[in-house]
């Protein structure tokens, strides 16, 4: 999931405004979506009603992790998540990644090839709350887990941390969930800038101190799980 388009939601925010519902979200869903004209191949994704079901998958999905949240804030007296965003992609990174896999732009391809046209990430607080959270998405009913990959463990060449998963709803609606620290996030922003300047004189060495700073951020989010336990073992 890029980091394009996406409506960030505080999770404090939400407890306030929280009617019992899903109506919490409705006011931070994103109005734009798929926003770009690229020509009839693409029609299909103006339909009201496609848009309105990604949207409840992410509804369903938020609400039912950002709940569990405050069930374990109430549990371990501290909270796991920082806050989610969530987002649909747009027409031009459907276009771009259909180039990519070198695919025919059809109706049937786009779904069957792109697994993240729906999309949710959730900033958590520590290491173990990712973990916390992706087993919580296991046992979520009305889903089922397409796909997993955790580049938190074993992190991509250029130092990308998170945990994703591709969700699968009984109506055949795909969503990519992305599990990460705050480290993690902000991290993830720079690489996505760095990746339309990387043919810039300075890319290279940008590019290696990013790599640098996503060390730092792994041996941050470490040490900080470390002191935390040992707090709660005073």
């Amino acid at each position: 999931m890029k980091e394009e388009k996406e409506k960030r939601i505080d999770t404090k925010k939400e407890k306030e405004i929280k009617t019992g519902d899903v109506t919490m979200h409705e006011t931070e869903e994103p109005a734009d979506v798929f926003p770009e004209k690229t020509g009839d191949n693409l029609i299909f994704l103006d339909d009201p009603k496609l848009r309105k079901e990604y949207l409840d998958c992410m509804r369903y999905l938020l609400t039912q992790i950002t709940d569990f949240g405050f069930a374990q804030e109430e549990e371990l007296g501290r909270s796991i998540i920082s806050h989610t965003k969530y987002r649909l992609k747009t027409r031009e990174s459907i276009l771009a990644k259909m180039e990519r896999k070198k695919r025919e732009l059809t109706e049937e391809n786009v779904f069957t090839y792109i697994n993240d046209l729906a999309g949710i990430r959730v900033i958590c607080l520590f290491l173990d709350d990712i973990y916390r959270v992706r087993d919580f998405v296991r046992e979520l009913p009305g889903i089922t887990i397409v796909k997993e990959k955790d580049f938190v463990k074993k992190p991509k060449n250029s130092g990308y941390q998170s945990l994703h998963m591709i969700v699968q709803f009984a109506n055949g609606k795909k969503v990519e969930i992305q599990l990460r620290t705050i480290g993690m996030d902000f991290w993830s922003v720079l690489e996505y800038q760095l990746q339309y300047k990387k043919h810039h004189k300075k890319g290279k060495q940008l590019k290696k101190e990013l790599f640098s700073c996503a060390i730092d951020v792994r041996n941050m989010d470490q040490r900080m799980l470390d002191l935390r336990q040992s707090i709660e073992n005073v």
